[in-house]
């Protein structure tokens, strides 16, 4: 059996922020082949067409010349189409073969999904064993697929889903992504997230977050459950990345790493006892930064820097999205953060439900208040299978003339929702100004000089630039 697994071309189609944006290794994908592989299935490869920047064009003649009999498309929203586009454009010129999808907007919108002619099953929830189990029936031409969990198929005209997938209990049984399959040289990290000069990769080290906040898509594909992996097996794919590939700075992207504050200190006594030279970034609650030992700990083990969703600055915003979180708790988190001697980061969201120019104004003079390192504005973007898209759905709240590239979060589209108050033009606007306020002022600017050290520091500052320019 020949597998190709295809991260879609996204950037290129839609217009999006290209150059200093960051660029990710498809880490479900990776996960995914390195699992097949290690059941036998050894002819698996990954086709990352956005990081190398293909064409439908080019990413047909890959497939006339390899020939696979299973292609698998991972998909978050902002790039279905494009999935779509090519998957047609692919039954076309392979009409044999089997097309399957998976990931965030398949797992929010199966049924729907399922209704694309040229996808023949879609995946949701997590993949790894569901795929497994559909490439073994698919090899020994088994139809039985009503036996497969977390499958949604196809007969005739009639589309069939079965039943959710259990979470697998234990993830030490996924052996480490692939990276020898994807263009490590291509993939980098934002400016807002990158520590040091050495080459990076991205890394999770559990699956799931238990809160409820109304745009986290996160729950869509590992419900509200949080599964951790051993600490050990964490930090040998630290040191396999660190010995195998040269690669020593981790973007970590957990969606809760420091919830659990024993765990984050053991994890980190394993990466000091190791010696390992290695940098890395964590995203955090404001609420699960509380203690000075574990930041501490952080700091010895190579944390960098702490990016926070902050998301509002305004408690009755905060109240609206079910963040659980105060104002009060991101100033103290920002403060314990500092002191410890790690940078900071924050991500910011305008134009939610119930937002106002008063509320909006009250969240960028948070960012500048909380004067983090860096930080990030973006256009709420009502994901499907979330709480607040189903709100803007009931409510009338999507433009009329919605893309699914419209819910690419760093693009040039218009803001997906059109709110009675906030036209979308709005919106943009405000994020326009909020990044122009935080990071042209005077005071901020003369301490980011006085922070270049060396050509490193010049070169993250003078990336960020032209990404300021970008989105402003």
């Amino acid at each position: 059996m020949k597998i190709i697994f295809i991260n879609p071309p996204f950037t290129n189609y839609v217009g999006g922020i290209k150059g200093y944006g960051g660029k990710s290794m498809p880490l479900n994908l990776t996960y995914l082949a390195s699992y097949l592989i290690s059941k036998g299935y050894e002819n698996t490869s990954i086709l990352d067409a956005e990081a190398l920047e293909l064409s439908y064009e080019q990413v047909l003649e890959h497939i006339k010349k390899e020939d696979p009999d299973i292609i698998g498309f991972t998909s978050p929203t902002p790039s279905f189409q494009q999935v779509v586009d090519l998957s047609n454009l692919i039954k076309q010129q392979n009409p044999h073969v089997k097309i399957i999808i998976g990931g965030p907007h398949s797992s929010a919108l199966p049924l729907d999904t399922a209704k694309e002619p040229s996808l023949d099953f879609v995946c949701f929830g997590e993949g790894e064993l569901t795929m497994l189990e559909l490439v073994e029936f698919i090899e020994k031409g088994r139809t039985d697929y009503d036996k497969i969990d977390g499958l949604i198929y196809k007969e005739g005209e009639k589309i069939i889903q079965n039943k959710q997938r259990k979470l697998t209990e234990n993830l030490d049984i996924f052996p480490f992504p692939v990276r020898n399959l994807v263009p490590r040289h291509l993939y980098y990290p934002p400016p807002t997230k990158s520590v040091s000069d050495k080459k990076g990769t991205s890394m999770v080290t559990s699956r799931g977050c238990p809160f409820n906040c109304t745009y986290c898509v996160a729950k869509v594909v590992w419900t509200r459950r949080v599964r951790y992996r051993s600490v050990k097996n964490v930090v040998d794919e630290m040191e396999e990345c660190v010995n195998k590939y040269n690669l020593g700075e981790f973007n970590i992207h957990d969606e809760l790493f420091t919830a659990n504050e024993k765990r984050v200190i053991e994890l980190c006594k394993e990466i000091i006892n190791r010696k390992l030279d290695v940098g890395w970034v964590c995203m955090a609650r404001v609420d699960t930064i509380h203690s000075k030992e574990m930041l501490e700990y952080m700091k010895k083990a190579g944390c960098g820097k702490i990016v926070f969703g902050f998301e509002s600055g305004s408690q009755k915003i905060l109240d609206l999205m079910k963040k659980g979180t105060t104002v009060e708790q991101a100033i103290r988190a920002v403060k314990l953060v500092k002191e410890s001697g790690i940078k900071t980061s924050g991500n910011f969201m305008l134009g939610n439900i119930g937002e106002t120019l008063e509320t909006m104004r009250e969240t960028i003079d948070m960012a500048k208040k909380l004067n983090t390192d860096t930080i990030a504005f973006f256009q709420t973007s009502p994901y499907p299978g979330t709480e607040i898209y189903y709100t803007a759905l009931e409510k009338g709240y999507l433009r009329k003339d919605i893309q699914w590239k419209d819910f690419a979060l760093l693009s040039k589209t218009a803001p997906a929702l059109n709110l009675p108050n906030l036209p979308p033009e709005e919106v943009a606007k405000w994020v326009k100004k909020g990044y122009k306020e935080f990071y042209l002022r005077p005071s901020y600017i003369l301490n980011q000089i006085a922070c270049i050290k060396n050509w490193r520091d010049a070169k993250r500052m003078w990336q960020g630039i032209k990404l300021l320019v970008q989105v402003s």
